[in-house]
């Protein structure tokens, strides 16, 4: 039946052109992004499934990195306890040589070093921090609170790089006209600094170097007043290792240990010096007990750094294995992509030529009125 109101055969060649150039332009999309899936409406399913496992697979990377920060907090940690126990080798090397009858005229000088070597162990266990946090004083994560008010320094005011304990501090007028401050730490030590009075509304911040602390004051800094600042000690510090909010995504690690000379000699047998053969014997038994104390306190670094090292691995292994996932679902075959493509730019060619010739076939009716 020859019609002109309808030529059925190019509506029909129209479909099909219409159909093969759709799948030919997604072929095109697939082989310049290289993505199978390039908007939810390609596969629903799979979409949301990558789309939770590339998430996934970004909060594990995020804690790869915290834990090779967390790793690079412990190495050095350990590095300034390795110098430490180097140190009180020495140490029982010297009173070794001080408790013998032959060095007799030398236990001055011996005496003097080892005097040296204990004032820098305490020098490398306050000064060894990793971004502010302190390492080897077992400060880290301490907190204060100010027991009794002090004038100038406010009830929210911060002591940091203190050891659990009582911390006192009193304020004076020195003959400058500034204010000297005075800070006594939970050994005893103090140190007094001297500060202008901060300008209203304002603070300012002193750091007590000597003893490893620091406080902040405000501008009603006046004379007198004395109190005390009760410092509590920090937990371990939780690191983040995982995807997930949950305990066993987390990997803490204690680094409330102290170094310093006096938390290694607590309970340690009582000896002055290496001026007397009787005082460096003695002194043996003493830095044995804090170098025992230290290499305890130290194989709990190392163990740290091992299960740190297999966090490390098995984040490693479970990002390989996300990405691997989210690329089997949502990456394009592109051999497979490439032969869809040739196969609809045939198909379009083909439809183009045949709706040429469903359009010429109406041409046909042009005869009957010759």
């Amino acid at each position: 039946m020859l019609t002109v109101q309808t030529n059925n055969a190019a509506v029909t060649a129209l479909k099909n052109l219409n159909t093969n150039s759709l799948a030919q332009d997604q072929s095109l999309n697939r082989l310049s992004s290289g993505f199978r899936i390039n908007n939810a409406a390609d596969d629903a399913s799979g979409f949301a499934v990558a789309s939770k496992l590339d998430a996934q697979a970004g909060r594990l990377k995020a804690a790869s990195q915290n834990a090779i920060q967390a790793t690079a907090m412990v190495k050095m940690a350990d590095a300034g306890v390795n110098e430490i126990q180097n140190m009180f080798n020495r140490i029982q090397t010297l009173a070794t040589q001080a408790a013998s009858g032959n060095n007799a005229g030398e236990l001055q000088k011996l005496d003097a070093e080892r005097i040296k070597l204990e004032t820098q162990i305490d020098n490398i266990a306050n000064g060894t921090n990793y971004n502010g946090v302190s390492l080897l004083n077992g400060t880290a994560g301490a907190t204060a609170a100010l027991g009794a008010a002090v004038a100038g320094v406010s009830a929210s005011a911060t002591v940091t790089g203190a050891a659990a304990g009582a911390v006192t501090i009193s304020t004076l007028t020195n003959a400058g006209g500034g204010i000297d401050i005075t800070l006594t730490n939970a050994a005893g030590t103090a140190q007094t600094l001297n500060t202008a009075v901060p300008a209203a509304g304002t603070t300012a911040s002193l750091s007590f170097n000597d003893i490893g602390l620091s406080i902040t004051v405000d501008n009603n800094l006046v004379t007198g007043g004395s109190g005390t600042f009760t410092v509590t000690a920090g937990a371990a510090a939780s690191f983040q290792v995982g995807a997930d909010n949950a305990a066993t995504n987390r990997v803490a690690i204690n680094l409330n240990n102290s170094y310093t000379t006096a938390a290694l000699y607590t309970g340690a047998p009582a000896a002055a010096d290496l001026t007397t053969a009787s005082n460096a014997q003695a002194y043996m038994d003493k830095a044995s007990f804090a170098l025992n104390t230290l290499i305890t306190q130290r194989a709990d670094l190392g163990a740290t750094q091992n299960q740190l090292g297999f966090v490390q691995a098995n984040l490693a292994t479970s990002i390989e294995q996300t990405s691997a996932s989210v690329s089997s679902i949502r990456d394009a075959d592109m051999a497979m992509e490439m032969a869809n493509f040739t196969k609809n730019k045939i198909l379009t060619q083909a439809g183009t030529s045949m709706l040429a010739q469903a359009n010429q076939a109406a041409q046909n009716v042009l005869t009957l009125f010759r």
